[in-house]
């Protein structure tokens, strides 16, 4: 049977309060007191249970991750990068599955409330009024992670890359090697930072280039390599003159894309060059390796951890938001028109 603080006073011939003041170092008591109690302590191998503890310290040294897709390798990089921070300084990290639905978000944020979290870190698709309304009422800090809320972006903290510069930068990189049909293959349109920013990154490049923005080079899914491949399809089907490029939101998505143009016997990058995001660790593997944007999703956790524990010791100089920096990587899936 497990040892209460119960048993440690009686043993210590002292009282709870005593007990629960040696442990949580709340009040100063005596040296022989606090002696007396850590030899029982020691004796017993008691656990001081750390709900208890935070019942009275309003510390429970938890911290919450609720992300989409745990199977996602962003946010297993991401997740990493958070918790190299608080894992040194004695921090447990429950990370949590929502799908990106709004319900179990909202769920999510009451569950880990419950359980007395210190702070928060919320990677979401659509970070909408709703959430934002709930998370200004949590009794502790949040930061949003790769993600920015969709209506008041500077209402809660973020963490972020730029993804309208990150995808203007890739379609930027295509046009400078002489690429004019450039397609986009993208995330979900109801993904407010990694859907829709980038596509307004891909239209921006475009329209500052002088060219014109077809519709039919557009295709937008989830980001899976299932996606990529249908997308890629469609872009194939619906067109009589194919791009010469295709940028695409994930290097999931591309690796999809490649794999209908090998179908098709397309080469790659001869008859279409494909434009990656996120360098995984699979770039560098896949066969021509790939081109894409470098986003390093463990830095920004690593930010993102530093940023949430300024808000949970009391900063008020914390910026609201922080971009982390993004590269253009040539590798052998793009050729040069010029």
């Amino acid at each position: 049977m497990a040892v209460t603080i119960e048993d440690i006073a009686r043993e210590a011939g002292v009282s709870i309060a005593t007990v629960s003041r040696v442990i949580n170092k709340t009040k100063p008591v005596s040296a022989e007191l606090r002696d007396r109690v850590y030899e029982v302590i020691e004796k017993n191998h008691f656990k001081p249970n750390s709900l208890a503890q935070g019942l009275i310290t309003k510390k429970t040294n938890t911290i919450g991750i609720i992300v989409p897709d745990i199977s996602n390798a962003v946010f297993g990089k991401l997740t990493k990068g958070i918790n190299s921070v608080f894992a040194q300084e004695g921090y447990t990290v429950v990370l949590c599955e929502s799908q990106g639905e709004l319900e179990k978000e909202l769920k999510l944020l009451g569950i880990l409330e419950e359980k007395q979290i210190e702070g928060l870190l919320f990677a979401g698709v659509d970070v909408n009024h709703t959430l934002v309304e709930r998370m200004r009422k949590r009794n502790y800090p949040v930061v949003l992670v790769t993600q920015e809320a969709s209506e008041d972006e500077e209402a809660v903290h973020t963490v972020i890359h730029n993804n309208v510069e990150a995808m203007y930068d890739a379609v930027k990189f295509l046009l400078d090697n002489g690429h004019e049909r450039i397609a986009y293959l993208g995330g979900p349109k109801n993904d407010f930072s990694s859907g829709k920013k980038r596509v307004i990154g891909y239209k921006k490049a475009l329209e500052e280039a002088g060219i014109e923005v077809k519709d039919s080079y557009i295709a937008q899914g989830d980001f899976s390599f299932e996606a990529g491949y249908q997308g890629m399809k469609k872009l194939y089907e619906e067109n009589s003159k194919l791009p010469t490029a295709v940028v695409t939101g994930s290097d999931v998505i591309a690796v999809g894309a490649i794999q209908y143009l090998d179908n098709m016997r397309v080469k790659i990058p001869d008859d279409i060059s494909i434009m990656g995001f996120d360098d995984s660790e699979f770039a560098t593997y896949i066969k021509p390796e790939l081109s894409t944007v470098r986003i390093s999703y463990y830095d920004e956790g690593v930010k993102a951890a530093e940023m949430l524990r300024e808000l949970m010791d009391g900063s008020t100089e914390a910026p609201m938001k922080e971009y982390v920096p993004h590269k253009i990587i040539r590798r052998s899936t793009t050729k040069n028109l010029n």
